[in-house]
């Protein structure tokens, strides 16, 4: 699952301190958390892509809003 990819993805960028990376998957997997607890189940794969493009979009957003606001 996806989920479990991403997990193993944030113990291989803490071997290697890649300190980005492992921001970035940690906030992922405590997005990834906080959806489980909303919906009271393992998140399939499709779910898990859910999260990961509404993640997206809110930062593409942010980026953009901090464009406007040079």
């Amino acid at each position: 699952m996806l989920s479990e990819k991403i997990t193993n993805d944030i113990k291989t960028a803490m071997k290697a301190k890649d300190e980005a990376q492992v921001s970035a998957l940690r906030l992922l997997q405590s997005a990834l958390k906080n959806k489980r607890i909303e919906v009271q189940h393992d998140l399939s794969d499709d779910e898990v892509i859910k999260v990961v493009q509404t993640l997206v979009k809110q930062y593409k957003d942010g980026v953009e809003d901090f464009k406007k606001g040079n």
